[in-house]
């Protein structure tokens, strides 16, 4: 198994950086999204989890960065305060629409990335399996409010049955394509234990029986 060393500037080296760099980024602007219902959400339970869940999320963001800092060395846009170019996908960019967009991005890309983290429990890189392992025991909580919301949305009428599906069609392409950050390299390295391909299938097994037992249309 071939290792990369923090501070490497080869292909792997840069490849490890861009991994720390998009999670740590998607964890940020997650957090920033769900931040922005914490006073719009539909019912004060919701709102309370929405608040709690941008709490965890950027909690996860900010500990990623010292990480980012030691694999790609110190710089401005290595510091989370300095930081000006982001990896993460497109949807995060911007506001959601409504709360269908948030329970899609709980529900898809939430998940996507604790899949991903699962692939970095044992990893070689000790600071990535160390904060793999402590975020993991947070996200249950957000597992269980997404899937609560689905279940729920599902049943409140043909519109908000139409504008869920919706938003998870949006959505699910740029999961799914977001797992592309695990590379034949990183898997050779160690760094994540499943490829792209094994990722996206470990996903889509995990939430395809709660639309299949929502009465929603597969992915």
């Amino acid at each position: 198994m071939a290792a990369i060393m923090t501070g490497d500037t080869s292909t792997q080296g840069a490849e490890l950086a861009a991994l720390i760099a998009t999670l740590a980024d998607s964890k940020r602007f997650l957090g920033e999204r769900y931040a922005e219902w914490c006073t719009a959400a539909p019912s004060l339970e919701s709102a309370v989890a929405a608040a709690a869940m941008a709490q965890d999320e950027i909690g996860h963001a900010r500990s990623f960065y010292p990480l980012l800092q030691d694999v790609a060395g110190a710089s401005a846009e290595t510091e989370p305060e300095t930081r000006s170019t982001f990896a993460v996908i497109d949807f995060l960019r911007a506001p959601f629409q409504g709360w269908t967009d948030f329970v899609a991005a709980n529900f898809l890309f939430d998940t996507a990335l604790s899949v991903l983290l699962e692939s970095a429990r044992d990893s070689s890189l000790k600071g990535l399996s160390q904060r793999a392992r402590r975020i993991l025991e947070e996200e249950p909580l957000h597992w269980l409010h997404a899937e609560g919301w689905v279940r729920r949305l599902a049943t409140l009428g043909p519109g908000v049955r139409a504008a869920l599906i919706g938003s998870l069609r949006r959505i699910d392409p740029e999961a799914r394509a977001w797992f592309n950050i695990s590379t034949p390299e990183l898997t050779a390295a160690g760094i994540l234990t499943d490829g792209a391909d094994s990722l996206r299938q470990a996903y889509l097994a995990r939430v395809s029986p709660v639309l299949e037992a929502a009465g929603l249309p597969g992915l």
